[in-house]
């Protein structure tokens, strides 16, 4: 916490403190480890939007990952950072599990990232991407130059696309949703090792996806 704010420790102790009193963060006293606390899962019901995006995704999910065989997440933007709001795993017996649901990342620092950021106006994207610069190194061989490759390249395709560009041996690709009116941006995406996402598949997924984003919004 020290190294990403760039707080003094004390004054990172204290803060933490304050939130532990507050019930906004929890400490492990085996460990010392610091943890979310109850009192966010407490706001986060109170400020649930009025319609469920994993309950909207769900099925879609499913059926992605029953089709392809492979990994699909739901992927929502939180400011200047993504969330993994769902997973579903496919048959296919080597998976590639990127990321945890609940998992909090650099926006573009997934596949499901990229695309949000593709869906942004150019300024307002570069913006994002310059705020994240020193994050970005933290997910294997990412940086700025390379995600503003990737969103360029994303955009020409019609479709964000992680060929081995973050991590060796695993590639994904993923599609931003329209808007919906009450939810955060959100964007599907799947994860497969390298091997199963040459061009011809790549096309083929997508378009599984953008058929379920159909059913989504109906």
């Amino acid at each position: 916490l020290v190294t990403a704010t760039g707080l003094e420790r004390p004054t990172a102790r204290r803060i933490l403190q304050g939130l532990i009193d507050e019930g906004m963060v929890r400490q492990a006293p085996e460990t010392r480890r610091y943890f979310l606390g109850p009192a966010l899962f407490e706001l986060g019901l109170a400020a649930s939007p009025g319609l469920d995006p994993r309950g909207l995704c769900t099925e879609s999910l499913e059926r992605i990952a029953a089709q392809t065989g492979d990994t699909v997440f739901l992927t929502i933007r939180s400011a200047f950072d993504s969330v993994c709001l769902d997973r579903r795993e496919g048959s296919y017996p080597v998976r590639a599990l990127t990321v945890e649901i609940g998992a909090r990342r650099a926006l573009g620092s997934t596949a499901g990232g990229i695309a949000l950021l593709m869906t942004l106006p150019e300024d307002e994207a570069e913006r994002i991407i310059e705020a994240n610069t020193l994050r970005l190194p933290r997910y294997g061989s990412l940086n700025a130059a390379r995600l503003r490759k990737m969103v360029g390249r994303g955009r020409t395709l019609g479709y964000a696309l992680n060929s081995d560009d973050i991590i060796p041996g695993v590639s994904g690709v993923a599609i931003a949703l329209p808007t919906i009116p009450a939810l955060p941006a959100m964007a599907l995406s799947l994860a497969a090792i390298s091997s199963r996402l040459g061009p011809e598949r790549q096309r083929e997924v997508v378009a599984v996806m953008r058929a379920e984003v159909d059913v989504v919004l109906e």
